[in-house]
């Protein structure tokens, strides 16, 4: 059996979601001692130990809410027959434990698999997205093209964000090679009404705005078009492929902590506003 250290790097490797739980104090006859630990998986699944019997099973029970809340958290527990909070075993003592929650990695999907979504595959696959990369030019998705990419997919635009099944909290960013093309995808985007945590486009202050007014007299709502980051990136001045990839990233890292940026290219473009005033 791998060590829990090795389990847990394992998890890490594949994207999962899991809490930690380890003694970090033991008083009295507790089972568990200090730095006996316990990894737990959303669905009870657990590996290693923290003392066994009652204790363990309570123990499971905080992580597995930790897991669901999206919190680590310190826990204490009282060992004796007696008393409030206790659990009513023989040993006595308290043990305390820290519950640390390791989420699973974000899912990136980039739509474009030119010059800057190749970089910015590499760069969110280094700071821990997953990253998934569509393209409706099958010899550009290819891992000898984009290595750093976890999966691919090629198809008409359209049918594929109509067809795909996502995962939960998508980050979607769409650099396609044609104007119609990202106007396509962002549309079939918000028409799914995806609960995401992040859709930007990319393109100019005056590219969006025409983007915009078709989408809205095509029936997209306002309210769903002021979420959009577009365009999309951070303003830091650089041009290349390379910059314009990590000024995306840079964004994505920011909407993951639930940070906004000042220098957000869609704050300063003001879309939204200017959707508000006349033509």
């Amino acid at each position: 059996m791998d060590s829990t250290y090795q389990y847990v790097a394992k998890l890490e490797q594949e994207g999962h979601e899991f809490a930690v739980c380890t003694v970090i104090d033991a008083q009295g006859s507790s089972p568990g001692r200090t730095s006996f630990k316990m990894v737990v998986l959303p669905d009870g699944t657990q590996h290693g130990t923290v003392g066994g019997g009652k204790l363990e099973l309570t123990v499971l029970g905080a992580a597995r809410d930790a897991i669901a809340e999206g919190k680590s958290r310190i826990v204490t527990f009282d060992l004796s027959q007696d008393g409030k909070d206790s659990l009513g075993m023989l040993c006595g003592g308290r043990v305390t434990l820290y519950i640390e929650y390791v989420g699973s990695r974000p899912l990136l999907y980039i739509y474009g698999a030119g010059h800057v979504g190749r970089f910015l595959a590499t760069f969110a696959s280094l700071v821990g997205f997953e990253v998934t990369v569509l393209d409706d030019r099958p010899e550009f998705a290819t891992p000898g093209r984009i290595p750093d990419a976890h999966h691919f997919l090629t198809g008409d635009f359209v049918e594929l964000v109509q067809t795909t099944a996502y995962g939960p909290q998508g980050y979607h960013v769409i650099l396609t090679d044609k104007h119609v093309s990202d106007e396509r995808v962002l549309q079939a985007l918000l028409e799914r009404k995806l609960e995401n945590r992040y859709v930007g486009m990319i393109g100019s202050r005056s590219k969006t705005l025409e983007i915009f007014r078709r989408l809205e007299i095509a029936g997209i709502g306002r309210e769903a078009l002021a979420h959009v980051y577009a365009p999309v990136g951070i303003d830091h001045g650089g041009q290349t492929a390379e910059e314009i990839a990590l000024a995306i990233c840079t964004e994505l890292v920011a909407a993951r902590h639930d940070h906004t940026l000042a220098d957000s290219m869609k704050n300063r473009a003001n879309i939204i506003g200017l959707l508000e005033s006349k033509p």
